[in-house]
């Protein structure tokens, strides 16, 4: 790997590396308004101008173009390169409404930051200011204000390379350029929302968040998208126990820096009126729920049936197996593929997968090493006097079809909710720390954002309970320890902790007939 030299910092980078990120590991931020790691170069902010040094002297250069290579030297922080952004920020700010107190993105926007950073300067403008469009109303999640766009024409280049779609464009020339879509279109696609990530400024903001708090109030907490078989790697933006938004936390081997529309509007769910805050028993509230299930269990003898949740996390289908295993030895395991009934089923070459649900590749890793698992044919079949359900609305996935007494574990009401003698609370994927397997076969980490609203408990956590009220407690209470017993008995999550899987996950294991 070649030597670049930042500064006074000498560190070994990949070669190519583009010498913003290459800055960033030597501890130096090089500001930058049009350059995005997931989208192409266009350098024509020009905020990241630095002197690169060879051999015939110091020349300027913009380091958003610059890749490492051997024997680079740069510096960012001489005269020359100061006086250069100094000049650049006028430049930007000379048509730029200054409208900060009353704009949506005020707490997280470049202008700001980098004008008290690089800019401070007495105005020298004396022509009144060009004014452009405000307010577009330019699709179902964006609103558009050209007065406040600094041309970096990210969201050009994300229409043109991420989604296909080029709507967006920059028109006219010099200080009447402005970013604005053709008469009589909007944005169409299911990745709106990504615009008003990637825009440093308030030129794009999100409808759904627009007004609602000020970035600076909001805590975020590094989490998954449970919406689909994908896994996206999020940030849970959240106060006093309300999530305000999701968004998208960077992985390179997952969603890179994306999330689509259906997964980010998932934040309403933690608080929706679906809901179940309430354990019940035969319709009716119950605070003895756990209590009651356990004399149904007994009751039933050998005809209860357990199912595996393609929508619980590996931690909770753990606890389930090691409960039926201590408690009920001859019970049988069922996992139902599909749907719940309320997904909405898109699916693009993007982040969208049709299966909507979070962990079928950790459901399918745990049946495989329980063995016998049934299926959907299967579960018709059963003679089953109680079947105990992890999560899933297996009624609506079965589509009709006689079932037996339904006990269920989950955090909002469905067809499998309204049908279950007894319902048990648990968590929203926001309110505890878990693990799940996406499409990849990679292992990833959810950790807790906020705490649980009414009776909700972990899933784990709930079948703790309920395996103590049985008589043999499954050991599964603390999410830590419920995986580190999961990852030492399944062989291909050996290795395998909470700091082993860090923010970025890591893939399983082959299989065992497989490795080499």
């Amino acid at each position: 790997m070649p030597k670049v030299k930042i500064n006074d910092t000498e560190i070994e980078v990949p070669a190519g590396t583009n010498m913003i990120e290459a800055a960033k590991l030597a501890g130096v931020e090089i500001p930058h308004y049009c350059y995005h790691p997931h989208l192409s170069v266009a350098g024509n902010c020009r905020m990241c101008m630095c002197e690169s040094v060879t051999p015939r002297g110091s020349v300027l250069e913009i380091a958003c173009n610059m890749q490492a290579r051997e024997g680079l030297a740069i510096r960012t922080d001489t005269d020359q390169v100061k006086a250069v952004r100094k000049s650049v920020m006028e430049f930007l700010l000379v048509n730029h409404p200054l409208d900060c107190p009353i704009c949506d993105q005020s707490g997280e926007c470049r202008l700001q930051d980098y004008y008290m950073d690089h800019g401070q300067y007495d105005s020298r403008g004396l022509e009144p200011k060009v004014s452009k469009h405000k307010r577009q109303d330019i699709g179902d999640h964006i609103v558009l204000d050209a007065e406040r766009c600094v041309q970096c024409s990210r969201c050009e280049r994300f229409g043109d390379e991420v989604t296909g779609t080029g709507d967006l464009r920059l028109m006219n020339r010099g200080d009447h350029t402005e970013i604005g879509m053709f008469p009589g279109t909007r944005l169409e696609h299911d990745y709106q929302g990504n615009l008003a990530d990637i825009c440093p400024v308030g030129a794009l903001t999100s409808k759904d968040f627009r007004f609602e708090r000020r970035v600076w109030y909001l805590r975020e907490t590094a989490g998954l998208c449970t919406g689909c078989a994908t896994g996206c790697n999020i940030q849970v933006c959240h106060q006093d126990g309300e999530v305000f938004r999701y968004l998208p936390r960077r992985n390179d081997d997952v969603n890179k820096s994306w999330i689509c529309d259906p997964g980010r509007d998932l934040h309403k769910r933690v608080g929706s009126l679906e809901r179940i805050l309430r354990a019940r028993v035969d319709g009716s509230p119950c605070t003895t729920a756990q209590a009651e299930l356990a004399t149904r269990i007994r009751a039933a003898g050998n005809r209860v049936g357990f199912v595996l949740g393609t929508q619980a996390s590996l931690e909770a289908n753990w606890a389930l197996i090691q409960l039926a295993r201590g408690n009920c030895p001859e019970a049988r395991f069922f996992w139902v593929s599909g749907n719940d009934g309320d997904a909405i089923e898109k699916s693009d070459h993007l982040l969208m997968d049709i299966d909507k649900n979070a962990n079928t590749a950790g459901v399918q890793l745990l049946a495989e090493w329980v063995g016998n698992v049934g299926d959907t044919d299967a579960l018709r079949e059963a003679d089953l006097a109680l079947l105990i359900v992890l999560e899933d609305d297996i009624v609506s996935r079965l589509n009709g079809g006689a079932l037996p007494e339904l006990a269920y574990f989950g955090s909002r009401e469905n067809a499998t909710s309204a049908q279950a003698s007894l319902v048990i609370p648990v968590t929203h994927p926001a309110e505890m720390d878990a693990t799940y397997v996406n499409r990849q076969g990679r292992v990833q980490r959810n950790r807790r954002a906020t705490n649980p609203l009414g009776e909700a408990a972990p899933a784990y956590a709930a079948l703790e309970k309920l395996g103590t009220a049985l008589g043999k407690a499954p050991g599964t209470g603390l999410p830590v320890a419920t995986f580190l017993s999961l990852a030492r008995a399944v062989p291909r999550l050996a290795g395998l902790d909470y700091k082993v899987l860090g923010n970025t996950g890591r893939l399983l294991a082959p299989p065992v007939a497989e490795a080499k």
